[in-house]
């Protein structure tokens, strides 16, 4: 690894580019630079010896004081359209005026809206009216456009990453396992499931700082392994140490799906917008809060009815690009990444530190 290498990992208050800030930093990557919109979300990586800067990337005098003596970079910030469009476009302008030697940006597999069968590279990329997908279109066409303006991009598109804070595809997960019965049956969760551990992330991020790659060049990122959803929720369940899943009945599961939607609407309209009244009443009556944790269970138990689509959905994302030009090569079979899950989830307490 180069010893002049200075790295700024936007988003390094998340779950990813924490991630990237932690390994980068252990591995002697470089000098890492964490780069945050908000200091309350620096707690993780403040416990390293590493620099932390606030980097709103749509603040272009944040940006080029967060870009200032950097070398590298690589862009995990994500939010609304307006950080994850117009902030990659200011992000972009002041790594070309810095003359940034590699830019890696993050997007995602969603860009490819929701295909089946084998997908790579060549997908055509389709807007679907979901934000977060079509926005990282908009944004890997600015990465494109900045890239045919000399700037060194290279473009990833993980999968569904897993592993230690990942809120989503691990944390959720753990939770509804932890509640029975469980609300989704075999039948209704064989689809693929393209999941890498956050580790081989970061290991693909490092390959892309080393390989002679065209600027612009769009990689998949994905695990070893192309697992169902049920052998997915067999496994982190077996990995956790919990008793075997018993599904509920099927269509008792997604009646079930249905009729909490409009409770789910509701609770995230309320925290939206009335956050510290929600707050408040929870402090102030004992009976409010009760009624308040068992809704959330109920909540955080139940899938989405969208989500039955995507469990059954068959689709691998294949990574040969990568492998041939990247020199990357997934290291954490699920097997593996999932011991490591479960025992930052049992150090963290979201299960009992006496499971398996």
């Amino acid at each position: 690894m180069s010893e002049s290498r200075r790295i700024l990992v936007t988003g390094a208050g998340g779950f990813i580019g924490g991630r990237m800030v932690e390994v980068m930093h252990h591995l002697g990557a470089g000098a890492v630079r964490g780069g945050m919109r908000r200091w309350a979300t620096g707690a993780r990586i403040g416990r390293l010896p590493v620099e932390m800067v606030r980097c709103d990337i749509r603040d272009q005098a944040q940006v080029k004081d967060a870009l200032d003596g950097v070398t590298h970079v690589v862009h995990c910030a994500v939010g609304e359209h307006s950080s994850t469009v117009e902030g990659t476009r200011i992000l972009l302008r002041g790594a070309r005026e810095a003359g940034i030697e590699r830019f890696v940006h993050l997007s995602t597999i969603d860009v490819y809206g929701v295909p089946s069968g084998s997908v790579d590279e060549t997908h055509d990329l389709r807007v679907t009216g979901r934000a977060y997908g079509d926005s990282k279109i908009e944004a890997e066409k600015a990465c494109r456009e900045a890239a045919d303006g000399g700037l060194p991009v290279t473009i990833l598109r993980p999968t569904l990453v897993h592993g230690p804070f990942s809120a989503t595809w691990t944390i959720a997960y753990a939770h509804r396992l932890l509640r029975r019965p469980w609300q989704i049956v075999e039948a209704d969760a064989q689809g693929t499931c393209n999941l890498v551990y956050v580790d081989d992330l970061v290991a693909a991020v490092l390959a892309a700082f080393e390989a002679d790659t065209a600027p612009g060049e769009a990689f998949n990122i994905n695990g070893p392994e192309r697992p169902t959803w049920h052998e997915y929720f067999t496994a982190l369940n077996e990995a956790l140490g919990l008793p075997l899943l018993v599904a509920a009945n099927p269509m008792g599961a997604r009646v079930k799906a249905a009729a909490v939607l409009p409770f789910r609407k509701a609770a995230k309209f309320g925290m939206r917008y009335f956050p510290q009244r929600i707050v408040g009443l929870s402090q102030r009556s004992r009976l409010a809060r009760s009624a308040m944790l068992k809704a959330e269970g109920l909540i955080r138990a139940t899938p989405v009815p969208g989500e039955f689509a995507v469990y059954g959905r068959p689709v691998s994302f294949e990574t040969e690009k990568a492998r041939q030009g990247l020199s990357f090569q997934p290291r954490f079979p699920m097997a593996d990444a999932l011991k490591l899950t479960a025992q930052w989830l049992r150090h963290h307490g979201y299960v009992d530190q006496g499971a398996a």
